[in-house]
C-alpha cells in the first residue's frame, strides 16, 4: 500500500463575530464547540439557505482561508486585507490554496480539532471592497467551509494537516 504523502502547514489567524458579515475579528485564540466558533454568526445546528431560503443543517459552520491567496492579492493589487477580512474563523499557510480539498477531507489541528470539509467557499461580491477584482481573482481559491468533527482550542501557531477523504484515496 502506498503511504498518503501528508501536508502539514500552520494556524496564522483565528477570527470570529457576533454578527454576520464580511469581517471577522483576530483574538488571541477560539473556543470550537459542536456546531462552531463559540460566538461566531455562522455556528449553530441550523442555517438558512441563501440559494431556496429554507432552513436545513448547518453545513458551513466554519470557514477557512489560504494566507498564500491573500498574500497574493495584497501583492499583486498594492492592498491591505486584515484577519478575518475574508470572514475566515481560521487563516492557515503552508497547505496551499485549499483549492484541492473537497467534500470529506478534513483539516486536522495538533489541539484535535477536526474540521470537515463540506465544500469549496464560493466567493461573493462583499469581497470587491478590497479591490474591484478580487472576486474574479479568487474564483476556486476562497478556501472551504466545513463542520465540526472535533472541537477543541485553536491558536494562532498550531499546527494543521490536510487528510484526504476515504471517497479519494486511492485502492492499492
Amino acid at each position: 500500500m502506498k503511504k498518503q504523502k501528508k501536508e502539514t502547514g500552520r494556524v496564522v489567524a483565528v477570527c470570529r463575530s457576533p454578527t454576520a458579515g464580511l469581517l471577522k475579528q483576530p483574538e488571541d485564540r477560539i473556543l470550537i464547540g459542536r456546531y462552531g466558533v463559540e460566538g461566531d454568526a455562522h455556528a449553530g445546528p441550523k442555517r438558512r439557505s441563501r440559494r431556496t431560503g429554507l432552513v436545513k443543517r448547518n453545513d458551513r459552520q466554519i470557514s477557512v482561508v489560504a494566507k498564500e491567496v491573500i498574500d497574493d492579492l495584497q501583492r499583486r493589487f498594492g492592498i491591505a486585507i486584515p484577519h478575518g477580512g475574508f470572514g475566515e474563523n481560521i487563516l492557515v499557510e503552508g497547505i496551499g490554496d485549499l483549492s484541492n480539498l473537497s467534500e470529506g477531507d478534513q483539516l486536522s489541528f495538533e489541539s484535535g480539532v477536526v474540521v470537515e470539509v463540506t465544500e469549496q467557499n464560493e466567493p461573493c461580491a462583499n469581497l470587491n471592497v478590497w479591490h474591484k477584482r478580487v472576486l474574479y481573482e479568487v474564483m476556486g481559491k476562497r478556501g472551504i467551509v466545513g463542520v465540526v468533527k472535533k472541537g477543541g482550542t485553536l491558536r494562532p501557531g498550531d499546527a494543521v494537516a490536510i487528510k484526504i477523504g476515504r471517497s479519494r484515496r486511492r485502492s492499492p
